[in-house]
């Protein structure tokens, strides 16, 4: 019998991208319309956060720059993404001044997060409103996507981000190297790939689809990626901060090998070196007394 013939078990189902179609002489809608946008927007969130999840791209990184006495941050130029997958750039350096009010402990950490923003731009009335409308309603024609820097004093329970190199040291579960060092330590290596046994991306290297705050509400802290980390330090008059970039989540393209893959060769090895185990010792068993008959591997 054929192979392509032999019927085996199946099951089919659907996924939640829809492509819109026409014909001709179609009445179309506003909402077929709006489908063309929405299925590529939906499908390109699908790949990005499927291929990366959420984090940094490029740029977004955090300096300080006071001036006129005032403690002011800069963060530059870049693109990141949320945990939906939308993509937040940044296409100029902002410099954000930091309020004297905003650090209720001076030795507390502040946090610097990104944040995604949508802005209704060129509003337009309908030709033909509905009956059940009284008045004439604007609606936008146009979405224009925006940014919003913020500097917390606590930590964003939910966005997008790293832990920290000290939070690494106080969790007594992170693995560490025979030396001590953390596994995140990787810049005497010639390989710039993380760490797999990194928290922030074991997920990534097991291909598992999942992102960072898939427990957050969109919309909420969802759509946020957090920068870096910012620690005050006095000395006399001087005021030094210290930037801890190592809270963010570093996300760049990267060929890998596949991690399914690996595990069965792996298990076919183990299967192998058991079954030459085996044939070894039957060969003992069946070597004539006083001789030692052993076959190699």
């Amino acid at each position: 019998m054929s192979g392509s013939k032999v019927t085996v078990p199946s099951k089919k189902g659907t996924s939640t991208l829809v492509r819109p179609r026409f014909a001709p002489g179609m009445l179309l809608q506003h909402e077929d319309l709006d489908q063309l946008s929405t299925y590529t927007r939906e499908l390109s969130r699908l790949l990005f956060r499927s291929f990366f999840g959420c984090g940094v791209v490029c740029g977004l990184v955090v300096k300080t720059d006071p001036k006129c006495g005032e403690d002011t941050i800069v963060v530059g130029a870049g693109l990141g993404l949320d945990c939906a997958g939308d993509p937040i750039y940044v296409p100029k350096d902002v410099r954000v001044v930091l309020d004297e009010n905003c650090e209720p402990n001076p030795h507390s950490p502040l946090w610097v997060v990104l944040c995604a923003t949508v802005k209704c731009c060129a509003p337009r009335t309908s030709m033909c409103p509905s009956d059940d409308d009284d008045e004439e309603t604007a609606s936008c024609t146009r979405e224009r996507d925006g940014f919003e820097i913020r500097v917390v004093a606590e930590r964003p329970k939910c966005a997008c981000s790293c832990v920290t190199d000290d939070e690494n040291e106080d969790d007594d579960n992170t693995d560490s190297s025979a030396d001590g060092t953390s596994n995140r330590e990787t810049e005497d290596s010639e390989c710039w790939c993380v760490d797999p046994k990194d928290p922030c991306y074991i997920d990534h290297y097991l291909g598992v689809c999942r992102c960072i705050c898939d427990d957050c509400a969109r919309g909420a802290c969802c759509d946020c990626i957090i920068l870096a980390q910012l620690k005050k330090n006095e000395d006399g008059d001087n005021v030094i901060w210290t930037i801890d970039h190592s809270v963010r989540r570093f996300i760049r393209p990267v060929l890998m090998r596949d991690p399914q893959a690996a595990l069965e060769r792996k298990e076919r090895k183990a299967q192998i070196s058991e079954a030459q185990k085996l044939k070894v010792i039957q060969a003992d068993k069946a070597a004539p007394k006083g001789r030692t008959k052993t076959i190699k591997p």
